[in-house]
């Protein structure tokens, strides 16, 4: 918030003008002389080639510049547990004195809902960076006999995953309830790339999870051809570029299949979010808050995004924990289905 200071007589614009910015200037510089010399670390909780990893590479190799002090910035793999090992790792093990943040799969912000008993953080209090884009989630498929919603609804469909809580599960679970499709799950695929791979060789037919972005990026040559097809997207609202692919939140009737939904797609509102660990020290969170949108008007930032067709809509890091707050807030009989329907107890 900004405050204004009215000029009146006997005010003195001379201390005014010196004594206000004092705090916020020496502030300032202590946040320089923390970060000065520094390598920050930047987690990501997928492998090289990930999309996820995509958009942090893509900001870490601007962001620095526009940090006090100017600090070196480094990816960090952690695979894991559709990105929950880094998610985890940030919450409960990280350095909080803002040397660390990252990306995580924002799925995981509602795993303390549906596994509270082995997911031992509270998104709420995360360090909320920012948000790069807002994503809307689809079911895409390499089989030549699935291109519409119709045909999903023909036969049973094998689809891939990267593990139990990952999107790539709890999508196509969910989706098969409030559609009546039947999606047989098959886990263990390392990364996406290796469901790629294996439904490319008809070991699968496709997979749930695959987010709009990836499509325009990693999977843009295998979409613009036909190659695969997209018979259903899942966002509270379509997403522009695919106007004509029915969406599922349109479809379902119920209320309670209405809060289903919110509850598992809902966290694609900030779909590519960065946070650094609970109780970072206030400035520097605010310093890397305004990195973070310094980085977004960056003219490097943004030729090499758009030279690659990386999506960016945005949201500030303070917009994030409201949308959390609601969807906790989900009623517990949702929940409980939810919990059911994922098989929560027996991870």
């Amino acid at each position: 918030m900004i405050t204004h200071c009215l000029r009146l007589a006997a005010c003195s614009f001379a201390l005014a003008v010196t004594s206000l910015p004092l705090g916020a200037s020496a502030q300032a510089q202590d946040v320089a002389s923390f970060y000065r010399g520094k390598t920050v670390q930047a987690v990501v909780g997928y492998p090289a080639g990930s999309t996820f990893e995509l958009y942090l590479r893509m900001f870490a190799r601007h962001v620095g510049k526009h940090i006090p002090g100017n600090p070196n910035v480094v990816i960090q793999h952690m695979p894991g547990a559709g990105s929950l090992t880094a998610t985890s790792h940030l919450a409960n093990v990280a350095a909080k004195d803002g040397s660390v943040f990252g990306m995580p799969n924002p799925v995981n912000t509602i795993e303390p809902l549906l596994d509270p008993a082995r997911t031992k953080f509270d998104p709420t209090q995360f360090s909320w960076i920012g948000n790069l884009n807002t994503e809307t989630s689809t079911c895409s498929f390499w089989a030549n006999d699935i291109k519409t919603l119709d045909d999903l609804r023909k036969r049973e469909v094998t689809v891939g995953s990267t593990g139990p809580a990952s999107g790539s599960t709890i999508d196509a679970v969910i989706i098969s309830q409030l559609l009546g499709l039947k999606l047989k799950v098959v886990t263990g695929y390392r990364v996406i790339n290796d469901i790629k791979i294996a439904a490319e060789r008809g070991e699968v037919d496709g997979f749930c999870g695959l987010l709009v972005s990836a499509l325009k990026t990693d999977f843009v040559t295998e979409w613009k051809s036909g190659r695969i097809s997209v018979p259903v997207q899942m966002g509270l609202t379509k997403h522009p570029d695919i106007p004509n692919v029915p969406n599922a939140y349109d479809l379902v009737t119920k209320e309670e299949d209405r809060q289903l939904f919110q509850l598992i797609f809902g966290p694609w509102a900030y779909g590519r979010p960065m946070f650094m660990p609970p109780g970072v020290p206030a400035e520097r969170l605010a310093a890397m808050r305004a990195a973070f949108k310094a980085t977004l008007s960056d003219p490097e930032f943004i030729s090499e995004t758009q030279k690659i067709g990386l999506e960016i809509n945005p949201s500030p890091g303070d917009a994030i924990v409201p949308v959390i707050q609601r969807i906790m807030k989900t009623p517990e009989p949702v929940v409980m289905r939810a919990r059911q329907l994922l098989a929560v107890d027996k991870r």
